[in-house]
């Protein structure tokens, strides 16, 4: 589970920015929101979700997008020495061109807590640090701290007293290019180091990607998964069914088809496409199709609509249906991009409470537009809601509710109202427009 996660220098954001998934004292909602895990002599109390919100262009994405650079540096390293660390750094300033970036992750894993840090920019690794919290300790323990020299970029690691291990440290060094941090290296690296596998496997298997409101074909991802029987089909269409979205049973089946030659050439001449997947192509010049197809009863007669001819709405509920039911079926992190995306009010607050309800290990984050259910304290804890905003130099900051002391917000105030006055931040200025009149032919 994810503690916090820190960014600095990223796209939108300049200074450190911090998201907390840790649960203030306050004990509303306790039972919905909150999950708690015991680690050594500490118990945690960690947040199911994070709602976030802001005017449009304050960073929210970016915010959601900076959490997938942690899977990104750890499970998909540089190939080669030439290659480039791929972000976008903060443009608005050349101070922060020339700086590095930096992130930290505060993580459970099995029975131990761990803080990671990592300095970087587009070339290099220039530190990095891993420490462990497990069992009885009482404080925290080095694991590794790596740093890479200016050119000619060589890298060092310094173990923890319960880590050092000369096979490790020559597996390891070999394959450290300084474009990529330790875990990297040893993906490259014939070794087995129990607390890597467990750390990495958490990685691919807790951190889903990220969803956008951009076309992803998740509607592929969620049948594959229901043929692969990781998606229950049955609570999928019960899921469906209860959506008043008039849709009573799904068929799905996948269809091989041949990918069109000229499509197939424009591919193999592109010389940024490598090799492994060229070759890919040549032998096997076809792709996976899925056909859906949802049940509706009419009059007379019922009929299956292929999934084409849906709304976009019931389009966008069956794949955040699939992803639900994963969340509420095993432990998983996902951040959402404007999770109120072509659904109805009722039916996104829907989604929430089902999760809310349902989930037991699971973690989510989101940011929306949807501000009404602000005015509802039974559908929130103010250490849940987080706004972004823009600083005058263009620079995203973020700071949740429960920031807020009670010289501002007092537990009978309207955040609903506060929040549309202004008063928590997080709206746009808007100017009003005056249009010229001009004479006409």
């Amino acid at each position: 589970m994810i503690l916090d996660f820190s960014i600095s220098n990223f796209r939108s954001i300049r200074e450190k920015q911090t998201l907390s998934f840790e649960a203030t004292n306050d004990l509303h909602l306790e039972d919905y929101f909150v999950m708690k895990k015991k680690v050594g002599q500490t118990e945690y109390r960690i947040l199911k979700l994070l709602a976030l919100l802001g005017a449009n262009a304050s960073g929210k994405s970016n915010l959601l997008k900076a959490f997938f650079l942690f899977p990104q540096l750890l499970l998909e390293p540089c190939a080669t020495k030439t290659d480039f660390i791929k972000y976008t750094k903060f443009a608005l300033s050349k101070k922060s061109q020339e700086e590095d970036s930096e992130m930290v992750v505060n993580f459970l894993v099995g029975e131990s807590k761990y803080c990671y840090t990592v300095r970087f920019n587009n070339q290099i690794i220039r530190k990095e640090s891993l420490y462990r919290t497990r069992g009885e300790d009482l404080r925290q323990h080095r694991v590794y701290q790596r740093e890479t020299s200016a050119e000619p970029f060589v890298s060092t690691i310094k173990w923890g007293d319960k880590y050092k291990s000369a096979k490790n440290t020559r597996a390891l060094t070999v394959n450290l290019l300084h474009n990529r941090t330790l875990f990297g290296a040893y993906q490259y690296s014939n070794v087995v180091i129990d607390w890597m596998e467990e750390i990495l496997r958490w990685s691919k298997t807790y951190i889903m990607p990220i969803v956008t409101t951009g076309v992803q074909r998740i509607d592929d991802y969620v049948s594959k998964n229901i043929l692969t029987h990781k998606i229950d089909k049955a609570m999928l269409t019960e899921l469906m069914r209860k959506a008043d979205i008039g849709v009573n049973a799904l068929e799905i089946k996948k269809e091989i088809e041949k990918i069109p030659d000229e499509i197939v050439q424009n591919v193999l001449q592109d010389e940024k496409v490598p090799d492994y997947l060229k070759e890919k192509l040549r032998e096997d010049p076809t792709q996976e199709e899925y056909v859906i197809r949802m049940l509706h009863k009419g009059e007379d007669t019922d009929a299956y609509l292929p999934f084409e001819e849906e709304s976009n709405g019931t389009k966008r509920y069956y794949e955040m249906a699939g992803i639900l039911i994963q969340l509420i079926r095993e432990s998983h992190f996902v951040a959402i991009d404007e999770l109120e995306c072509r659904l109805h009010p009722d039916l996104y607050q829907h989604f929430v409470l089902t999760f809310l309800r349902e989930a037991k290990d699971s973690q989510i984050i989101f940011t929306t537009h949807n501000r009404e259910f602000l005015g509802n304290r039974d559908l929130y804890r103010d250490d849940a809601i987080w706004f972004a905003q823009k600083t005058e130099v263009g620079a995203t900051e973020a700071y949740s509710l429960a920031d807020f002391g009670t010289g501002s917000l007092r537990k009978d105030t309207n955040r609903y109202k506060a929040y549309c006055a202004g008063i928590l931040g997080g709206v746009p200025q808007l100017e009003p427009i005056h249009f010229q009149q001009t004479d006409t032919l």
